[in-house]
């Protein structure tokens, strides 16, 4: 009894010791990745279970880029399914939800963006000196069966230009997904109409990275197109209206 009682106390004070250095450790891992400055107040993960929650998590942009603000994550939580990804070839995750305060995405006048820079660093880092180059591996696959979105505030901040440009848009985007394999699945009618209705501009594909900035940029360019056509028919059925009801007037007279 006194040695399962020793066990457990054994347990506890390593769980203690895995949840106070899990967030230094990533921390640093992520520094040393990606070059940004990444803050995590709290993060715990229970690798038998899945479990993965995260709060205070915050990114700030290097020294070149002209303001801080990246990245600004109240809370993340996630239901990791284990096996999927030491079995299978993709990773499966049962439920996750993120609640993002805000987030800056900040073009230089280089033309790099803060988004483009953290994403591609994941993917940077050549074989060793003298190997030979290795061959592409498969795209990271994975799949989220339960997704809850929360975004308040965008900002687009472009210093690629002779003026710098700043917008703020307060989104407020709250909204739940299944089954997500692609980023692109994000882009659904109510958060494309949120988008276009803030004013969000079609060069979005020059900030972000990848086929998700092209897709967002097509798809607030194809809300536009709808938009400029309805407003149109509308300017036309209210000429017409004004137009009828003038002969109406004429004919009334005597």
């Amino acid at each position: 009894m006194k040695t399962v009682l020793l066990l457990c106390v054994l347990f506890a004070f390593a769980a203690l010791a895995w949840m106070a250095f899990l967030p230094s450790v990533v921390e640093r891992e992520l520094r040393e990745v990606t070059g940004f400055d990444v803050r995590v107040d709290v993060l715990s993960a229970n690798p038998f279970t899945g479990r993965v929650a995260a709060r205070g998590v915050a990114a700030h942009n290097p020294g070149d880029y002209p303001t801080p603000e990246f990245v600004d994550l109240r809370s993340l939580s996630a239901d990791v399914n284990v096996f999927s990804y030491l079995l299978g070839d993709r990773l499966v995750l049962e439920s996750l939800d993120v609640d993002l305060g805000s987030v800056e995405i900040v073009r230089r006048r280089d033309g790099h963006s803060n988004a483009g820079d953290f994403i591609g660093a994941f993917s940077r880092g050549g074989p060793p000196a003298g190997a030979s180059p290795a061959k592409p591996g498969k795209p990271f696959q994975y799949l989220v069966k339960a997704l809850h979105l929360r975004l308040d505030r965008l900002v687009i901040a472009d210093y690629s230009g002779s003026r710098p440009e700043v917008k703020a848009y307060d989104l407020g985007i709250d909204h739940r997904f299944s089954n997500v394999s692609d980023p692109k699945q994000l882009l659904v009618p109510d958060v494309v109409r949120s988008l276009y209705s803030f004013g969000l501009r079609r060069d979005t594909e020059q900030l972000l990275p990848g086929g998700f900035g092209r897709a967002l940029a097509d798809a607030v360019g194809a809300a536009a197109h709808v938009g400029t056509k309805l407003k149109d028919a509308t300017q036309k059925t209210g000429e017409y209206f004004r137009g009828l009801l003038d002969k109406l007037e004429q004919s009334a007279k005597p």
